[in-house]
């Protein structure tokens, strides 16, 4: 199996972020790789998707944990689950070996990244996956780093990691770090 490089990465800092102490989100639950890997790092972790496909792979990799709660319902939703959270992730995109036409949204996602912001406290996170490499992800790419560009530096610090040498929009990383509450 090819190593993924950019997603080791995008694990080393959520080590180095989150604490057994912790309660983290994973915004796009997918086949549950990053799931149970935050729940190998976290006190909780609140995962979620809309397709039960994503739900049922998953479940099975993080049978027996109850730590680790699965919600089928849009990212967008996740402030009506859980409000007291460290981070959240998002790998964006479609599933893995799943429906291609199903993809995470730029209107959606944006929405809800808008939603997050007053709920990331003082050393809190997101962290995004980009793929801009199919037409809906390369739309939300665009518009994630307008976004971004948006954001406050004396409230964020904001790094990207990129795979400057390859050809046809490779995925990327965005790490967003709250380093000042709004009442500052």
């Amino acid at each position: 199996m090819r190593k993924n490089i950019l997603l080791e990465y995008a694990h080393a800092l959520l080590q180095v972020h989150l604490t057994k102490d912790d309660v983290v989100i994973d915004a796009t639950m997918g086949n549950g790789h990053d799931t149970y890997f935050l729940s190998q790092i976290a006190k909780e972790v609140y995962a979620f998707d809309i397709q039960q496909e994503a739900l049922v792979e998953t479940k099975k990799k993080v049978q027996g944990l109850n730590h680790v709660h699965l919600i089928l319902d849009s990212h967008e939703n996740m402030l009506n689950y859980i409000t007291d959270f460290k981070g959240v992730i998002f790998n964006l995109g479609y599933l893995p070996q799943g429906d291609q036409s199903i993809t995470t949204q730029s209107e959606t996602t944006l929405k809800t990244l808008n939603l997050l912001l007053p709920h990331i406290k003082k050393d809190g996170f997101i962290q995004i996956v980009c793929y801009p490499g199919h037409p809906e992800g390369k739309k939300e790419s665009e518009n994630i780093q307008a976004w971004i560009k948006s954001l406050p530096n004396y409230r964020y610090q904001i790094i990207q990691a990129h795979f400057e040498h390859q050809e046809k929009n490779p995925p990327y990383l965005i790490m967003i770090s709250k380093t000042k509450d709004e009442s500052y």
